[in-house]
Parts: structure tokens; C-alpha cells; sequence
């Protein structure tokens, strides 16, 4: 089976994720059922400890039965294994495990990188840090974020040299990486050795973290995954939410201002049902043009507010400990 793979959405509530396959007999069916759930786990949470999990590690086993559907499409001279993966059952999933999931805005990380070799330090742009580059690329796409990389042309170089970089003075890269509108950095620090051994150093960074970890690597996966580990801990810890169990919390009171016609209830209504995460929606009453709903299935109004966060038509005004989540509805 080819490790080759394609994710794609076909509608709000699906999944599908596309394999390359060498066979289609059960044996195939099976392992590349298997590598489909676990790469739909992976873009939904950003987090490989999540399949260790004794419920995902059962439904791991029994993966075929966790799609939705299957099929098999050939795309030239490639087989294709497609699974359609409901994501009401995924996200399931994810909460028996008292997992997270990705809120839907998460920025991007751009990835700095010097490189102190037998010419001396200088960025690690080059072709011997091709593999590299892909490697953690496609490490940070499973997880579900987005690794981007700077030009290092001149105008960059005008803020940032290898030794800014060696030296860790932050000031001028983050200066540079306005430039490009992230404030999320992953900055390596690295020294390669001979067989492909390593010795250097990650560093993540924003407005107000900086954690850091030491790398030993004996092969270039040993060298990415504590980067990555470190860029995705924080990640995590900042946008992604917990599924909270059903029936098991009180509900979230929201009042949405400017409801005015029945469009607007309907519009509203919508929106927020149209959080898979939630359990059920309640309407309460209308008072004016404040429409007050309850909403079961998520503890924290926060987290309804980072679900939501991209939506341009609702948005959060105050979290009031009388009135709850006010929201504004801006059609």
C-alpha cells in the first residue's frame, strides 16, 4: 500500500480522504480503512497521543465499520481507496477519549532555520535541507496546521541574518516576520553531523510564549518530531477545544442582539446549530431584538466563541455572568 493519501471535504458533514492502494482485497480494505480513520483523527485533533487511546485504538481495529462508506476510483494508472468519514461520529470518537479538537481559525506557523555546517551558519534554505523542509511540511499538514516558510530574499535580510538567528535575538525576526503576517515562529537551530546524525535546537514563539527543546538526533524524523511536538503542544493549548461528554453539562446561555424579522432568527438559529460539536440547541425567548438560546454539549463559553471565531455574520460581544454569551448578529 502506497502511504500517498488526499483529503478533501465533500460537504459540512463528511470527511473523505483518498489512499493509494496496490490491491483491492480485504487485507488492502482493512489497512487502508485503518490509515484513513487515523489521518481523519490526526487533522481533527493535532494530536498522535489521541490514537494510543484505548476507545480510538478499538475503533482503530475495526476501522472499516467506522466509515461512513467506501469505494474505489482509478485516476490514471493509480487505485484510489476513498473513504467517506462522518464527522458527527469522528468527533464522537474524539470525545470518548476526552480528546480536543482544532478550533477553526488557527494561524499558520512560519518556520525560521539556520543551519552551522562546514561553511559556517547560514539559513537552512538550501538543497540539503530539501527533505527536511518536506518532512515537517507534511508532518504539520497531518496534524491539521500549516507550516510556512520565509523567502529569505533581501528584505528579509535586511532584518534577519544566520547570526540573528544563532544568537536568538528575536527582535529583528519577529520584526521580518510581520512581513508576513504571523506571529506564530518555530526558529531550528541546527548542526548536521555525519550519517545523518544531528545536534540543535527548537524554539517556538509568539506574543506572549517561548518554550524551547534540545534535539540529539540519530535520523531526520528524530530531528522534526520534537519541533513539531513543541509547536503543537502550544497550538493546541491555545486553539483547540475539549468535547465535553452529552447530557453532562448545564447548558450555555446566549443572547444574540439585532434579531429583528424572522430571517434573522432563522439566521441565527442556523449558525449555531450549525456547530457539530454542540449537542442540541434551545430557544428560550425573545425580548426585543434579543433572541436568548441554550445550547447543550460544550461547558464553556469560550470555547463556543473559538468554534465560531470565523464566522463574520455572529460575533461575540461579552461574556456576561448574568446575561451569558452576547452575541451580535450582523446579517
Amino acid at each position: 500500500m502506497s502511504c500517498a493519501s488526499v483529503i478533501g471535504q465533500a460537504q459540512t458533514d463528511e470527511l473523505v480522504i483518498r489512499i493509494e492502494v496496490e490491491r483491492r482485497d480485504e487485507a488492502a480494505i482493512d489497512a487502508a480503512a485503518r490509515q484513513a480513520l487515523e489521518q481523519a483523527l490526526l487533522q481533527r485533533s493535532g494530536d498522535r497521543a489521541l490514537l494510543a487511546h484505548p476507545s480510538v485504538s478499538r475503533a482503530l481495529d475495526s476501522a472499516r465499520s467506522q466509515l461512513a462508506r467506501y469505494q474505489f476510483e482509478q485516476v490514471d494508472s493509480k487505485t484510489r481507496f476513498v473513504a467517506h468519514i462522518d464527522q458527527l461520529a469522528l468527533e464522537s470518537l474524539i470525545r470518548s477519549a476526552s480528546g480536543t479538537i482544532w478550533a477553526e481559525e488557527r494561524p499558520p506557523v512560519l518556520l525560521w532555520l539556520v543551519v552551522d555546517d562546514a561553511v559556517g551558519r547560514r539559513f537552512g534554505n538550501l538543497a540539503p535541507e530539501r527533505g527536511l523542509w518536506e518532512a515537517i511540511s507534511s508532518e504539520f499538514s497531518t496534524l491539521g496546521m500549516n507550516l510556512r516558510r520565509p523567502l529569505y530574499d533581501l528584505s528579509d535580510s535586511v532584518l534577519v541574518s544566520p547570526e540573528t538567528l544563532w544568537r536568538k535575538d528575536y527582535g529583528p525576526v519577529v520584526e521580518a516576520s510581520d512581513r508576513y503576517g504571523m506571529t506564530h515562529l518555530l526558529i531550528g537551530r541546527l548542526i548536521p553531523l555525519s550519517n545523518a546524525r544531528f545536534i540543535g535546537e527548537w524554539t517556538y514563539r509568539d506574543g506572549s510564549t517561548e518554550r524551547s527543546v534540545t534535539v540529539q538526533a540519530e535520523s531526520l524524523d528524530a530531528l522534526i518530531g520534537p519541533g513539531v511536538q513543541l509547536a503543537m503542544t502550544e497550538m493546541r493549548r491555545q486553539y483547540a477545544v475539549a468535547l465535553d461528554q452529552p447530557s453532562t453539562t448545564t447548558p450555555i446561555r446566549i443572547s444574540v442582539e439585532n434579531v429583528v424579522s424572522l430571517a434573522d432568527y432563522q439566521g441565527v438559529t442556523e449558525a449555531i446549530s450549525g456547530v457539530r460539536t454542540l449537542e442540541r440547541v434551545r430557544p428560550v425567548s425573545v425580548n426585543g431584538d434579543i433572541l436568548v438560546l441554550d445550547v447543550f454539549g460544550i461547558s464553556e463559553p469560550q470555547t463556543l466563541v473559538r468554534l465560531m471565531a470565523s464566522r463574520t455574520d455572529l460575533q461575540w460581544v461579552v461574556t456576561d455572568p448574568e446575561q451569558g454569551l452576547v452575541m451580535s448578529w450582523r446579517n
